[in-house]
């Protein structure tokens, strides 16, 4: 009688392992079971044949010797699969340490929904009020002017070159000027650098505004150091290509410096602004009452 397979096994109770083994089919054991024999040669035969066929591109001897590694596999593999054989006995699990059966218990979990806290949340969920990167931007932008003007100022050009090169990025006329004209006062030159510098400096403070409470920790090191090495960098690259007068007659270091002082003001002044919550955040906060009674009135059915 052939003996039953590994899986029958495991599917059988110890009652009739101990008929079977009363027949000669197994060993006489109150509760035992069948299972495979761990072996190798599936892959001793799988090596013989790769061995074989290595022998197309390099010598007819792996052939030979590859056929008898893997007829011997196949022969061995063959023997471990007939009846009787390629299997152990093995004890069964008492039954203390055996599976319990799962204990159901009836019960569900409340979706959250719309107005709830955690439904659908915004990060972050308090944010700085775009009036705070306005200042931030026009008081920063300020601090920057001033810089700006202490550097005409000590270097001997006069308080207007800035002005005038900030201007010759919209202006033609001043990319053919020399370093003497651009000293001199021009009423057209500082009402376009002054448009030029104010509206930059509102759109930087209010990128600046929203970004913030998004970045980690420290926020005057980002807009104090980070985010003037950024935005400098980027002027350094692009300068030849936006205003290529300036580029030839900016000092660099001084230009640093401005941004820096652009940078640490306009963070200082926006974190002295108090946030204010999204307005998802006040939904939630407003209908959380409301919820809150709703769930808390008793059942009358």
């Amino acid at each position: 009688m052939a003996s039953e397979s590994g899986f029958d096994a495991l599917n059988s109770s110890p009652e009739q392992h101990e008929g079977s083994a009363e027949r000669g089919d197994a060993p006489v054991r109150e509760e035992v079971v069948e299972m495979p024999n761990a072996t190798a040669a599936p892959m001793v035969m799988a090596f013989g044949l790769t061995l074989a066929l290595s022998s197309v591109v390099m010598h007819l001897a792996f052939a030979v010797v590859g056929l008898v590694i893997a007829v011997g596999g196949l022969v061995y593999w063959i023997r471990h699969l007939t009846p009787g054989a390629g299997v152990h006995w093995e004890e069964w699990v008492p039954k203390s340490n055996r599976p319990q059966p799962v204990r159901v218990s009836p019960g569900g979990v409340s979706s959250i929904q719309s107005g709830m806290p955690g439904h659908r949340l915004r990060v972050p969920a308090e944010i700085y009020p775009y009036s705070a990167g306005l200042k931030g931007g026009l008081v920063g932008g300020l601090m920057m002017a001033l810089t700006a003007l202490a550097y005409g100022h000590f270097s001997g050009h006069g308080i207007w070159y800035p002005v005038n090169l900030l201007s010759a990025m919209v202006i033609p006329a001043f990319n053919n000027m020399g370093a003497e004209d651009l000293d001199k006062f021009h009423l057209m030159g500082l009402i376009v650098g002054t448009i030029i510098h104010v509206v930059t400096s509102i759109i930087v403070g209010l990128f600046f505004g929203i970004i913030l409470p998004m970045c980690p920790r420290w926020p005057l090191l980002w807009g104090g150091l980070v985010a003037p090495l950024l935005w400098s960098g980027f002027v350094y690259g692009f300068m030849g290509v936006l205003n290529p007068v300036m580029s030839e007659q900016v000092d660099w270091p001084w230009f640093f410096v401005s941004q820096f002082a652009f940078g640490i003001t306009m963070g200082f002044v926006v974190m002295q602004s108090t946030k204010v919550q999204i307005q998802q955040v006040l939904e939630v906060e407003t209908q959380q009452p409301a919820d809150n009674s709703q769930h808390s009135q008793p059942d009358e059915s």
